[in-house]
C-alpha cells in the first residue's frame, strides 16, 4: 500500500468511527425521547384514571412532580413563563418530539378544564389553557398530520378564553 492508500484507508476508518459515535449519540436522543413520550403518557393516564374517581387532586400533586423530573418544570413552572417565550423554552428542552408535546398540551388542557384545580378568579386555569393552546397550534403549524381531536380542543379553549 503506497502513502496516499494509506492516508485514504485512515481517512475512511477516522469517517467511520466519527459516524458510528453519530450514530451511537442519535440513538442514545431517541431512547430519551422515548422515555420522556411514556413518562408523560403516564401522567396522563393516571389524571384520566384518578380524574373518573374523584381523585384528581392527587393527580395533579403526581402530575406535578412527574414534570418536575422529565422536563425540570413543574406545573407552577409552566404558568409563569411569558406565553412568548414558552415555546422557545420548551423547544430548548431537546427531549420533546411533537407527541410529547402533545401529551404535555393534553395534560394542561386537562389541568386547565379541571374545576378543582382552579383558584378563586381562573387565572391558573386561564394559563393552563393559553399554555395549552400555543402548544396546539404549533402542533397544528408543524405537524404534516391533520389532527380533529386537537382542533376541537383549540375551539374549545377559544371560547374559554
Amino acid at each position: 500500500m503506497d502513502a496516499f492508500g494509506e492516508e485514504r484507508w485512515i481517512y475512511n476508518l477516522v469517517i467511520a468511527h466519527l459516524k458510528y459515535k453519530q450514530m451511537q449519540q442519535e440513538d442514545y436522543i431517541k431512547r430519551q425521547i422515548d422515555q420522556l413520550g411514556q413518562v408523560l403518557g403516564k401522567i396522563l393516564s393516571d389524571l384520566l384514571g384518578l380524574k373518573t374517581k374523584g381523585q384528581i387532586s392527587k393527580g395533579i400533586e403526581t402530575a406535578d412532580q412527574a414534570l418536575k423530573n422529565t422536563i425540570d418544570l413543574n406545573i407552577e413552572d409552566l404558568c409563569t413563563i411569558p406565553t412568548y417565550k414558552f415555546m422557545e423554552l420548551l423547544q430548548a428542552n431537546n427531549k420533546l418530539s411533537n407527541e410529547n408535546f402533545e401529551m404535555l398540551a393534553n395534560i394542561l388542557f386537562l389541568l386547565g378544564n379541571e374545576a378543582g384545580y382552579l383558584d378563586k378568579n381562573n387565572k391558573k386555569k386561564r394559563k393552563l389553557n393559553e399554555r395549552s393552546l400555543i402548544i396546539y397550534e404549533y402542533l397544528n403549524r408543524v405537524s404534516s398530520t391533520y389532527s380533529l381531536d386537537r382542533n376541537l380542543k383549540i375551539d374549545k379553549i377559544k371560547n374559554a378564553l
